[in-house]
Order: C-alpha cells, then sequence, then structure tokens
C-alpha cells in the first residue's frame, strides 16, 4: 500500500529529511553533479523553511508499508509558476511506481494552490525520472534557471 503525505509533522520531516540527504548523496556523490550542491546542504539543515510551505509550496514524502521511500517538493517559482524539486525514490523501491504516485500528487498540489505552470531542471544521465515527465507530458522547454552540470533538461507542464 502507497501512501504520500505533507509533512507536518516532526516525524514526517525526519523522514524527509532522511530521504533528502540520501538524494544529496546520489545527486553530488555518486552523479557527481555540482550544481546547487553548496545551497543544498544548507537549506538540509534548516528544512523545510518558508519555501515548502502554503501557500509558497509544499513537501510530500511517499510511504510504502509504512516506510519512507519517495520525496518530492513544490515551491513557488513566479506568480504562476511552481517549481518540482527533490524528487527521489528510494533504489530499492523503484519499479512500484512511486515516482508516478509522486508526480500526481504534486500536480494535483500545485493546482490547488492555483499554479498554472510546472517547471522542474533535471539532468540527461536521470533516463528513468525525464521518461517519467514525459509520461505527465511534460515538454522540454528554454532554460529557465541556471543549471550549471553537464547536461541538464528543462521541463515545463501547462496545468
Amino acid at each position: 500500500m502507497l501512501q504520500t503525505k505533507e509533512i507536518n509533522t516532526p516525524q514526517t520531516i525526519a523522514d524527509a529529511k532522511q530521504l533528502l540527504t540520501e538524494y544529496g548523496n546520489y545527486m553530488y556523490k555518486e552523479l557527481d553533479l555540482v550544481d546547487g550542491k553548496d545551497s543544498f546542504y544548507e537549506k538540509l539543515k534548516k528544512f523545510p523553511g518558508d519555501e515548502y510551505e502554503k501557500p509558497n509550496g509544499v513537501f510530500i514524502v511517499a510511504y510504502h508499508k509504512a516506510i519512507p521511500v519517495g520525496i518530492a517538493g513544490l515551491r513557488r517559482f513566479d506568480a504562476t509558476a511552481c517549481e518540482m524539486k527533490r524528487m527521489y525514490v528510494r533504489p530499492e523501491h523503484r519499479g512500484l511506481k512511486i515516482g508516478e504516485a509522486l508526480c500526481i500528487e504534486v500536480i494535483k498540489l500545485a493546482k490547488e494552490l492555483g499554479f498554472t505552470q510546472i517547471l522542474l531542471d533535471t539532468n540527461r544521465e536521470m533516463i528513468a525520472a525525464i521518461d517519467l515527465y514525459k509520461k505527465f507530458s511534460f515538454k522540454e522547454i528554454s532554460p529557465y534557471c541556471i543549471n550549471v552540470n553537464r547536461n541538464p533538461v528543462y521541463m515545463g507542464l501547462d496545468i
């Protein structure tokens, strides 16, 4: 059984921080990406911060059989657009459609918060993530932010 929860208790915040730590290790150690590394670890110390508080955004944790297995964040980009951030599913739980559940929830929450567009940036090396976003009709767009990694990909979805 899969359940998503917004972070709003000490336990959900702790679960999100643990998954964010794993996400950081994956992005900055395994994939050797560089963009945003310093700011990521600075923000992790202060997580969740106001960027993931309604009405500016929200952060969710996915639980499979009561175990935290995935995360995704949504934060305001401008008056009408938001940005999907930090989508991550633990490797041992990939293939269970957890990423799909996170996408569905992020899109639903973005609509509830009144946004009309979701933006995201990722990296060409993350093939499964790009395929997932395309499944939800995200399209490649022109750069909307600075990403100095080797192979950035910018995507958007009108909702």
